[in-house]
């Protein structure tokens, strides 16, 4: 799978709900999860590689262990905190690191699994940050949505930067 590098357009788009979980969608999230571990990722939203529905693979590595974690039509249905002020990235915006401080400490989450079954998480702190951050990518928003004017005029400009970089290197 490719992963869809800002600015493209698909990024900004709403995700639909997953309607049936059928073989086609068990291979969308067992490609996802490849294309995360693929790219050294820590969490990756279907958008990120084109495709326009609510699925979620995170894996966090606790011990360098794979625990590999889907969402399917995830919903975050009560939030409390603030998680202190931590860096950011993407594997949809390469190279860019930036503070967020608008996380939520604790969440719980609603969400499917791969048998249909209806979950709740509750969890806090980083892997609160993480669902957060890959929740955003299903309503089309980006991390550098949440950071101030003048930041996000920065990362404008380190964006060219980076991009004339990547094109140097192909």
């Amino acid at each position: 799978m490719e992963i869809k590098v800002y600015p493209d357009r698909i990024l900004r788009r709403k995700a639909k709900d997953v309607e049936k979980i059928d073989d086609r969608i068990i291979k969308l999230l067992d490609d996802m999860a490849q294309t995360m571990y693929k790219f050294n990722g820590i969490g990756l939203a279907a958008e990120q590689v084109g495709i326009l529905e609510k699925l979620v693979v995170i894996d966090l590595r606790p011990d360098g262990k794979n625990q590999l974690i889907e969402l399917i039509n995830p919903e975050i249905i009560a939030s409390e905190g603030i998680y202190e002020e931590h860096e950011e990235g993407c594997l949809s915006i390469p190279g860019y690191y930036d503070t967020v401080k608008d996380r939520k400490k604790w969440i719980k989450v609603k969400y499917l699994d791969r048998d249909e079954n209806e979950q709740i998480l509750e969890t806090e702190d980083f892997l609160s940050v993480v669902i957060q951050h890959e929740i955003d990518h299903l309503n089309g928003k980006l991390f550098i949505d949440r950071l101030s004017p003048t930041k996000r005029e920065f990362f404008k400009k380190q964006w060219k930067k980076i991009q004339k970089e990547r094109e140097e290197k192909k």
